[in-house]
């Protein structure tokens, strides 16, 4: 099997995996521009579970920049310490809604390298909006999707740079259907290809995975 036909092989498969066993978040429906890059901000260094269990009360509360950009600092803390780094996380949001506010008339920038002068907003962040917000193919991992393209791509006492894990996203994301790629990928890093004890013996393409 030659290289290419592993990346479409072990496109389908985990696709198929996700058909099956995706989880059920809110933000993964919303059309909001608004929501979508507020929750990339809240899912960072978070489990998504607690990012669920606040999300109704959160945009229930806070419906737009201003509301965040009005908002007094300690009460915005507060209402997302269930997440952790609060008050960093708290920073970034005022930060980013007095940018958007002052500075483009309350509309989301669709250049992330204009998100990114936010302190705190990064490729991650930025990039995940572009790509789940406004529908572009872009590249961007966390540890769980860095761990996947390890596992399945790469031998394992290989230190991958960043720049090789975007031409593996590059050749693993289908052209149109990447939004559900990713959110795969991120489902099955947790269910399946954990950090501890992943579940090797359940694994659809354990056949494929240099790991294994």
């Amino acid at each position: 099997m030659n290289r290419e036909d592993k990346y479409i092989q072990v496109r389908e498969k985990i696709l198929d995996w996700y058909k099956e066993n995706k989880r059920d978040y809110p933000w993964r429906k919303s059309r909001s521009l608004f929501q979508i890059l507020i929750t990339e901000i809240l899912l960072q260094k978070t489990i998504a579970l607690n990012v669920k269990n606040i999300y109704n009360d959160f945009f229930t509360k806070y419906k737009d920049f201003s509301t965040i950009n009005n908002a007094d600092i300690t009460k915005l803390q507060s209402d997302i310490k269930g997440l952790g780094l609060s008050n960093k996380r708290a920073r970034i949001l005022k930060e980013l809604s007095h940018m958007i506010i002052t500075d483009y008339e309350g509309k989301i920038p669709h250049d992330p390298e204009i998100l990114r002068k936010i302190n705190g907003i990064a490729e991650y962040v930025s990039n995940a909006f572009v790509c789940f917000g406004l529908n572009h193919r872009t590249f961007f991992f966390d540890v769980n999707i860095k761990r996947f393209i390890q596992r399945v791509f790469k031998s394992q006492d290989v230190k991958i740079k960043t720049v090789i894990i975007y031409s593996d996203l590059d050749k693993l994301l289908p052209k149109t259907d990447f939004k559900n790629m990713y959110w795969a990928i991120l489902d099955f890093g947790n269910k399946i290809c954990s950090k501890n004890n992943p579940k090797c013996e359940l694994c659809p393409i354990s056949d494929k995975c240099l790991y294994f």
